[in-house]
Parts: C-alpha cells; structure tokens; sequence
C-alpha cells in the first residue's frame, strides 16, 4: 500500500515538472511559434516550419509520446506510401521508438515517438521535440520517394542494421 502511495506521489511530482517545464518552453525556444496547453497532459506546438506537434505526458511510466501529421498522400500514391510506412515501421521497430500510422476518415500519415526523460529537464524536452520536428520533416521527404530508394537510404544512416 506504502508503495503505491509513494508511487503516486512520484508520478504527480513528474507531471508538475513537466507542466512547468512546458510552460518556460515557450518563451525560451525561438523555433516555437505556439504552445498550446490542450489539458492537464497534454500539449501542441507550432513550430516556425509550420510543424504542429502533439506532446501527451504518459503517467505509468512517466514518458512522453510526440506525434506529427505528416499530410495525406495522392490518391495514386497511396499504396506506394503505404507500402513504404509499413517498411519503415518495420526498419525502425528496433531502433527507435518511431512509427506511423494512419489517422482521421481521409487517411492522414502520423508519426508518433515515445520518449522518456532522464531529468525532465528543460534543455531535455526541448531537444526532444527538435529531434522529433527533424525526424518528422525527414519522414515527410521519405513518403515521397520510392520503398527501394528509402530502404537503401535507410542502410546508409544506420550500418548496423541489415535488410
């Protein structure tokens, strides 16, 4: 009982971390335009590149989860795209926490991230977000080339991995 208890507390402490970190975001980034608080764990950032991005703070275990719509594809490209977000969730399942979806009635491309903090700090989440607006922009310039050309872009950046 002690344990939860203690638990619990440790959560809260976490999220009004993160609250308040979040709020110091905005005023300290020059690459935010917007920050916009959607409820008690949840955020959407407009970055100046004309990103929106979704941040959610998880509780158990403390994470965050980023997420990014990256558009809807053409109509005759549908199945290329895709076939080429299927291989990308499949090439990234052991190396990062990325993957994409599909979301709303018309089909729109989403990428979403988990990410946990070591500190909660500021300069922390802020790189976080960078990173994930990077990978989101790199993903959206992905989903316009073909599966072939992206797989062997894909072992190039990461050697370790085979396909």
């Amino acid at each position: 009982m002690f344990d939860n208890c203690r638990r619990n507390i440790v959560v809260s402490n976490t999220l009004a971390h993160f609250q308040h970190q979040m709020q110091a975001l905005g005023p300290s980034v020059e690459w935010i335009d917007a920050l916009i608080q959607e409820d008690e764990q949840s955020w959407s950032v407009s970055t100046v590149q004309g990103l929106a991005i979704g941040i959610s703070y998880i509780k158990q275990p403390a994470r965050l989860i980023l997420s990014a719509c990256m558009g809807q594809p053409e109509e005759a490209e549908r199945e290329s795209v895709y076939t080429t977000m299927l291989c990308s969730n499949l090439l990234c399942a052991d190396q990062a926490s990325l993957r994409v979806a599909l979301t709303g009635p018309e089909g729109e491309l989403l990428l979403i991230s988990e990410f946990t903090p070591n500190e909660w700090t500021l300069a922390e989440i802020t790189d976080a977000i960078l990173d994930f607006s990077a990978t989101t922009k790199n993903f959206i310039e992905v989903i316009e080339i073909s599966v072939d050309d992206m797989i062997g872009t894909f072992q190039h950046t990461n050697p370790s991995v085979r396909v």
